[in-house]
């Protein structure tokens, strides 16, 4: 059965802002890097692979419903910040904006009656309640450690899985 060219539409559009928040991620793992905060930086780096999952998720979901997924031209991300903090602060915020747009397409998949669109996107949406979760967890612990350089480093190794 083929897709419905309104959803289909909202899920090119959602494909290629995983694309995006993939590099989003990968932006904020320079970031990290070049602060020695290298813990963060694969934290981040395994974030932005993630987010290339997902995206495959979603090509695979359009191929198999007989539509040629497109690809957009992806802005350049935001590679500098204030503070570790509000480096994770606009990861948070991202992730919130995505949370947004899966509301947004389950929606559009309701109201055109796109069931097999719909189910396809129940995964993406327990995901954004792991993802919100995460990244807020990691905020309130970088904000409580970021006066002590010392403390900072340690979070960066548990985060880093080190």
């Amino acid at each position: 059965m083929e897709l419905n060219q309104k959803v289909a539409t909202a899920l090119n559009a959602q494909l290629n802002s995983e694309w995006n928040a993939s590099y989003v991620y990968m932006a904020m793992s320079a970031y990290f890097d070049d602060l020695d905060f290298n813990g963060f930086g694969t934290w981040m780096r395994g974030h932005a692979k993630e987010e290339m999952g997902h995206a495959q998720r979603i090509y695979d979901f359009l191929v198999a419903r007989s539509h040629k997924p497109h690809f957009a031209a992806i802005a350049e991300p935001a590679s500098d910040f204030t503070s570790p903090t509000a480096a994770i602060q606009a990861a948070l915020e991202h992730e919130r904006s995505v949370t947004k747009q899966i509301y947004a397409l389950f929606d559009l998949a309701h109201a055109e009656k796109e069931y097999s669109t719909q189910n396809m996107l129940n995964w993406f949406l327990a995901e954004q309640v792991e993802e919100e979760d995460l990244f807020q967890s990691i905020l309130k612990k970088v904000e409580a450690a970021s006066e002590s350089k010392w403390h900072m480093f340690a979070l960066d190794r548990e985060v880093g899985g080190g």
